[in-house]
């Protein structure tokens, strides 16, 4: 394994960027567990962007579930990432697979689900999901994990 050296964990000196999601903040560290397959949850309670025709802010979730195969997303990285759309005009469908996109380019996990859980506006909740898998992936094995992953969640254990 390499030796991790943070530049956003424990730096003092954070810039926040609000208005230009870019997949060059994030950054990945070794999986430390390799030899078997996990789920990581990750879940962003306040996620916020704009939409790009009212310019008004919309609110919601963003849960990411991935499989790593040998990197793990490092959660301030993510952090810094996501509090990037803060200003950023897109709309919901688009914001969930960019942000597909980005952490399945950087750290290249087996499978990875992108969740967003917008609150409602006019009405409507719109709930977008994405999916990466790597090449040649297991996708029952896979999905088998991440839907009992999904009922333990559900149960808060």
């Amino acid at each position: 394994m390499s030796e991790f050296k943070p530049r956003a964990l424990g730096n003092r000196e954070t810039r926040y960027s609000y208005d230009s999601p870019d997949a060059g903040v994030l950054e990945a560290f070794d999986n430390p567990n390799q030899a078997n397959d996990y789920v990581v949850g990750l879940d962003c309670l306040e996620f916020t962007s704009l939409c790009p025709i009212t310019g008004q802010p919309d609110y919601g979730s963003i849960l990411i579930d991935y499989l790593p195969d040998r990197l793990c997303v490092e959660s301030k990285s993510l952090k810094l990432y996501l509090v990037s759309y803060r200003n950023h005009g897109s709309f919901h469908e688009a914001c969930v697979n960019q942000i597909a996109n980005h952490v399945a380019a950087v750290i290249a996990p087996k499978y990875l689900r992108v969740y967003g859980d917008f609150n409602a506006r006019g009405g409507i909740a719109i709930k977008p999901m994405a999916e990466r898998f790597a090449e040649g992936a297991p996708l029952g094995e896979y999905r088998a994990l991440i839907t009992a992953y999904d009922r333990l969640r559900r149960r808060g254990t």
